[in-house]
């Protein structure tokens, strides 16, 4: 029987979603619980394979399991589970599920701090200076539709595909400072934190529109100065057709 998680974490201690040896991750934290809780091996496949230290509001991940599980399922894990990962629901989907592969919209936020404050330095990326919103929007702008990223992209491009279809980007005001939401049918590795690492320096005067323009035209991330740090970023939501 496949099974669908939805979850929330905060991935300030962690080394990101997908398993890697000597560091505590997210998938391995809730298949060592499942496993013991169900009392037979268990592994998870997530949506995605966000970074060490990025967050996630909103995450799904599937998994195949015996035709009943243990009642109380979800309660018993967050019982186990540390205070940073909470388990919504568990239900049972169709076979043929995928929670990688079958999403077709991904969303993020980046959020930003005007002022340093200690309850956030976690969760945001405490930057003192004004940014010019208009410029950084019309740069944001530019990456609406399907463009190519590998400019944005850190490492090997899957499939060496660099294009994403791109359906919101855009900056806005908050009451701590500044947030960035994009949203793509796909990510590639650290593309948002390196997209926003570049606005940043739109924002700030440290490079012009026309340069950024350049820069992502490129397709060469040995352009991109630096990405933005991971504390600040957080995947907010995730989409699949619906089933009929």
């Amino acid at each position: 029987m496949r099974y669908k998680i939805e979850l929330a974490y905060d991935g300030t201690h962690f080394g990101g979603w997908q398993i890697q040896p000597n560091t505590p991750t997210i998938q391995a934290a809730i298949d060592q619980a499942l496993c013991q809780v169900c009392n037979t091996p268990i592994e998870t496949m997530g949506c995605g394979r966000t970074d060490a230290g990025v967050h996630a509001n909103y995450f799904v991940a599937h998994f195949d399991g015996p035709e009943q599980i243990p009642e109380g399922l979800t309660h018993r894990l967050n019982k186990m589970l540390p205070a940073s990962i909470v388990i919504f629901s568990i239900e049972p989907i169709h076979a043929t599920f995928h929670a990688r592969f079958d999403a077709t919209i991904r969303e993020y936020e980046y959020h930003i701090c005007s002022n340093k404050n200690p309850f956030s330095a976690d969760f945001t990326w405490t930057m003192p200076h004004a940014l010019d919103l208009v410029k950084m929007n019309r740069c944001a702008n530019q990456m609406i539709g399907k463009k190519l990223f590998g400019a944005f992209c850190k490492g090997e491009i899957p499939n060496n595909n660099p294009q994403c279809n791109v359906y919101i980007a855009e900056w806005k005001k908050t009451d701590l400072g500044y947030c960035f939401t994009i949203q793509a049918n796909r990510f590639l590795r650290n593309m948002v934190r390196a997209i926003v690492g570049t606005l940043v320096d739109v924002g700030n005067g440290k490079i012009t529109e026309s340069q950024f323009q350049s820069i992502f035209e490129s397709n060469n991330r040995n352009n991109v100065a630096h990405a933005a740090p991971a504390s600040g970023l957080f995947l907010t939501k995730v989409e699949y057709p619906t089933i009929p």
